[in-house]
């Protein structure tokens, strides 16, 4: 190959080094995060309710589990609680119905289910 067309070949591979960096940021990303994650309860009189779980929370629950309280709708939230062991059930791979505490509103006593399975 003569000079010209190695000088071409590193011009271009030193082009390409040039975009990848833009495209990664030099080690910064625009990913988002997966340090926590938003779960969606079951629909109960006509509503639903969000609740953001930690990776850290699953990964190394905590002794005395997890409590939280849900996304407001409709004026109300509910209490969200795991145990370590649930925690520990998710982490392993298993999914698990967590069932939130009773209110009365939003037409009347109801609790909702939510689904919590390992998303990282």
């Amino acid at each position: 190959m003569s000079t010209k067309g190695i000088l071409a070949v590193i011009s271009g591979a030193a082009l390409l080094a040039l975009l990848m960096v833009g495209v990664t940021g030099c080690g910064s990303s625009t990913t988002p995060s997966v340090t926590s994650h938003t779960f969606t309860s079951a629909t109960v009189n006509a509503h639903s309710h969000t609740v953001v779980i930690d990776k850290v929370d699953v990964q190394t629950p905590p002794a005395l589990g997890l409590t939280e309280t849900t996304s407001s709708t409709l004026s109300h939230t509910h209490t969200f609680d795991m145990t370590q062991a649930q925690l520990m059930t998710v982490n392993s791979g298993t999914a698990v119905v967590i069932t939130t505490g009773t209110t009365d509103a939003a037409g009347g006593l109801h609790a909702h289910d939510f689904t919590i399975s390992k998303w990282f």
